[in-house]
């Protein structure tokens, strides 16, 4: 145990100590796990996007999941997290606004396999740096506030909640983990900037990041000292980043276990901000009723109002890059309610003449009523609109259980997808990491 007052002292306890044994915690991080690693083996279906992954590499144990390369522990985090985040389809965790499935899981991973841990150990490193994360966002206030001043979180968070995970799967105990934490809390990076001008410069945020956390962790189990304060001080990172100058009520009490409970996978690849009006929209072409908007019939999207304010989600035609569609919730509500689909080849044709012109009369409604993961899409107006919430549908979209992560899997990868999925989510907590996450892969 550590001791004092230092805010981050008591996460540091709750990452070397703390006991996961929550089986639905447990088992909903194995599900975690799969999503990713399904993600990164589907990263060939974005042409180029893995392209950087592994520049500069070097040859050592770690498997570069979308290549099979084998590099060195570091080099495998960022390779394998550009491989996750590729799709743009990553978790989702919104106390921190950021997407842990590309930062935590190859840490966490990375730490197991150079440390020869257990399955067991890996998924404890899971819980650590998912809950941690989202422990760091303090109900929303600290991402908002940095967003305010044009951080993106996701890059921001992302050292400290992969140090988390390495941390606790590498065995660190209390003292290491804490200067880990401290170091790698002040590391972060990422503007907002990056996604909302549409630059493909994004890739790199969370894989550099979840690189220099997973290095924190190993250097502190070398013996490296942090400082003390780094959540709180003149210079921490509350200060810096978020220009808070007292400490949030959220991060007075340690993080637990719970909180991965709350994280959620998307369903699509376009921005967590975009998720419910996408999945809303799909839902009115699969009954029949797209081709209503794309006859001229007027089009509505009501959607949180936070997410309406994130840099290019209000993005309009033309479409001159990947990023400026995927993060453009009237690209993706007009793809969908035309075709019903939304694939990297969709994105491909974002120039296609129907989609645009539907996309182009699309009207967006900020409404601070509607949560996260809520929106509201109307085709028409009076007596002939016809309406879908995204919260009348099912809550698997967003959360998923066992048989929708295997169909998720398929829908992506053909029958591998449930071999790689039943590996992840039935190995033995007493194997060896490498072991299972290596089986998986090699399916």
């Amino acid at each position: 145990m550590t001791t004092g007052t230092d805010p981050l002292a008591s996460a540091a306890d709750f990452v070397a100590d703390g006991r996961y044994d929550d089986p639905a915690v447990r088992r909903y991080a194995r599900i975690l796990l799969a999503d990713a690693v399904t993600l990164a083996l589907a990263a060939h279906t974005v042409p180029g996007a893995t392209a950087f992954g592994e520049l500069g590499a070097g040859s050592g144990a770690h498997l570069a999941w979308s290549s099979g390369n084998r590099l060195g522990a570091a080099d495998a985090v960022q390779a394998n997290a550009v491989a996750v985040c590729a799709r743009f389809q990553d978790d989702t965790d919104m106390r921190s606004w950021s997407h842990p499935g590309s930062f935590v899981v190859p840490s966490a991973v990375a730490a197991a396999v150079e440390t020869g841990a257990t399955y067991g150990a890996l998924l404890d490193g899971l819980v650590a740096g998912y809950a941690t994360t989202a422990w760091l966002g303090a109900d929303g206030q600290v991402p908002l506030a940095m967003m305010a001043a044009g951080h993106r979180p996701s890059p921001t968070f992302a050292a400290a909640g992969a140090s988390a995970a390495a941390s606790r799967a590498a065995g660190l105990t209390a003292g290491q983990t804490l200067h880990a934490l401290s170091g790698a809390l002040l590391v972060g990076r990422g503007s907002l900037h990056s996604v909302g001008s549409g630059g493909e410069d994004w890739r790199l945020h969370n894989p550099g990041a979840a690189r220099d956390g997973f290095l924190y962790a190993l250097a502190a189990r070398a013996g490296m000292v942090a400082g003390p304060g780094a959540l709180d001080a003149r210079f921490g990172f509350l200060r810096m980043i978020a220009g808070l100058g007292t400490v949030p009520e959220p991060l007075r009490t340690p993080p637990h276990q719970d909180l991965v409970l709350d994280v959620w996978t998307k369903a699509l690849p376009t921005l967590g901000d975009n998720m419910a009006a996408a999945l809303a929209a799909r839902h009115l072409h699969h009954n029949g009723q797209g081709r209503t908007a794309v006859a001229g019939a007027p089009v509505t999207v009501r959607m949180n109002a936070h997410f309406a304010g994130f840099p290019g989600t209000l993005g309009r035609p033309p479409f001159p890059t990947l990023t400026s569609a995927l993060s453009s919730v009237r690209f993706v509500t007009a793809q969908l309610l035309a075709t019903g689909t939304l694939t990297s080849a969709d994105y491909d044709r974002r120039d296609d003449e129907t989609v645009v012109a539907l996309a182009a009369r699309v009207e967006v409604v900020a409404d601070d009523d509607l949560g996260y993961r809520d929106a509201v899409v109307t085709i028409g107006s009076g007596g002939d609109a016809v309406t879908c919430r995204t919260a009348d549908l099912p809550a698997e979209l967003f959360f998923r259980d066992s048989a929708e992560q295997r169909r998720a899997a398929g829908e992506l990868l053909g029958d591998r997808g449930g071999r790689v999925v039943d590996a992840l989510l039935e190995g033995d907590e007493n194997a060896a990491a490498a072991e299972i996450v290596h089986d998986a892969v090699g399916r």
